[in-house]
């Protein structure tokens, strides 16, 4: 008997990781009705379960602990929940937006708004843009591909944000790019994993965008792919 719960309950495990991106993209209305539909489905097998073995009294020994376990969780509720509300504040798990370009993947961070990333390619592939010096950065930059022109973007964002301006940067006239990223690349640059809610999305935008617009001392540049990267997301939906 035992072992057949252990099958159900790995089955059910497995099966709800298995469409984790469907119930993401429900709507929270849509999340509940799943929710409650699976709390009857699966209570009416166990159910059916324990009646065929016999065991029914199980159930009954449950029904009277209800109130007792309902207790325990109610305490432990009222004594997490600072914590819960502190950790929505701070806006839950979180992973490192990404930019990448066939030569470079850099990274902001959320909590401090610091850029940093890695070469990709090149005669500095593996090396950190924090560990290079400005004049090894000006070497990285003359070695990208003419062709390359998002690379030469995001060097030149990384430049800007950590010497001064695009002017001592090198990126005089240089515009941001308008092209909309795809799917993929809109989920990295917002530091999303796919199937995220329409809330999700905005709220990561949002945060992300108070890092690095320009008048926050960021990027054109940046800013820009952050706003294609919503646009993308919010525009397939």
């Amino acid at each position: 008997m035992s072992k057949l719960l252990l099958i159900l309950l790995g089955l059910g495990l497995w099966y709800t990781w298995r469409h984790r991106n469907r119930f993401r993209a429900l709507s929270p209305q849509q999340r509940r009705d799943l929710l409650w539909r699976s709390f009857f489905i699966g209570f009416f097998a166990l159910t059916l379960v324990l009646a065929l073995s016999g065991r029914v009294h199980w159930l009954a020994a449950a029904f009277a602990a209800l109130p007792l376990l309902a207790r325990a969780l109610i305490t432990t509720a009222a004594q997490a929940w600072p914590l819960l509300r502190l950790w929505h504040r701070a806006g839950g798990p979180r992973v490192a937006p990404r930019f990448r370009t066939p030569m470079l993947e850099v990274r902001i961070d959320l909590a401090t708004g610091a850029i940093d990333g890695t070469v990709t390619a090149g005669r500095f592939a593996g090396q950190a843009l924090s560990a290079l010096t400005r004049q090894q950065l000006e070497q990285l930059r003359a070695e990208l591909d003419p062709g390359d022109r998002k690379s030469l973007l995001l060097l030149n964002a990384y430049l800007a944000r950590r010497f001064g301006s695009a002017e001592t940067a090198g990126n005089a006239g240089a515009p941001p790019t308008s092209d909309r990223p795809g799917a993929d690349e809109a989920w990295r640059i917002l530091g999303l994993s796919p199937g995220a809610s329409r809330e999700d999305i905005i709220q990561a935008h949002k945060r992300l965008l108070q890092k690095l617009h320009p008048d926050r001392g960021g990027n054109d540049y940046l800013a820009a792919k952050v706003n294609a990267a919503r646009d993308e997301l919010l525009g397939s939906r």
